[in-house]
């Protein structure tokens, strides 16, 4: 239910994004909004005690592992503004299973809503060139511990904000540009432990995504 609740948020939002962008070269005075997509790769990472926190919450953990990233976003960007794009970003990290303790797997997805700011400083063209990304959302993580030999699982969620900053290039093509990016992102979140009340994780991704822009 969660992963349909994410896909729909998803498809949403680039619906959103793409439907301005596809008059942004009719008319990109009056309305200049650029769509985005992408796929790419993250590593996991624990921050402070998370991980003694997910053993406490799931009676076992496993090492950070690796994973997918998906997302979709859309930027205003006026020429006046020489560069700066603000908009909405949308994404989903999806961990590949971990065999940790007791020999069981373990998987750590996570998703978030941002507010989001591209700056393209040199070409001062959003859109062309090296550029600098900021994003500040709310999310969810899911972290699932399961061995399907024996039907075992357990789940932990928790809610929470993140901060996110990449660096990366675009170079454009005709209808579109290619973009490759790297991806920092760190995050706190609460959640429910049974028998240990609200607990709080800290976690956070380096990834490297490549992005299409319309």
């Amino acid at each position: 239910m969660k992963t349909l609740l994410f896909a729909t948020a998803l498809a949403a939002t680039a619906v959103l994004g793409t439907a301005p962008a596809a008059h942004a070269q009719q008319a990109a005075s009056k309305r200049p909004v650029f769509a985005e997509i992408g796929l790419g790769l993250n590593k996991t990472l624990y921050f402070g005690d998370t991980r003694a926190q997910l053993t406490r919450a799931l009676g076992g953990s496993a090492k950070a592992g690796t994973g997918n990233n998906i997302l979709a976003g859309f930027y205003v960007a006026p020429e006046a503004w020489r560069g700066l794009g603000i908009g909405s970003r949308i994404s989903g990290s999806f961990g590949a299973p971990v065999t940790g303790d007791h020999g069981d797997d373990y998987i750590f997805n996570y998703y978030n809503l941002a507010l989001a700011a591209k700056y393209y400083g040199l070409s001062r063209e959003f859109g062309r060139g090296l550029y600098l990304r900021g994003s500040a959302g709310f999310g969810q993580l899911t972290t699932k511990r399961f061995n399907e030999a024996t039907n075992f699982y357990r789940h932990q969620y928790a809610l929470g904000t993140s901060l996110m900053g990449g660096l990366g290039y675009t170079l454009p093509l005709k209808g579109f540009s290619l973009g490759l990016e790297t991806e920092f992102e760190t995050a706190s979140r609460s959640g429910t432990v049974d028998g240990l009340g609200a607990q709080t994780f800290k976690s956070g991704q380096v990834g490297l995504n490549v992005i299409i822009g319309f």
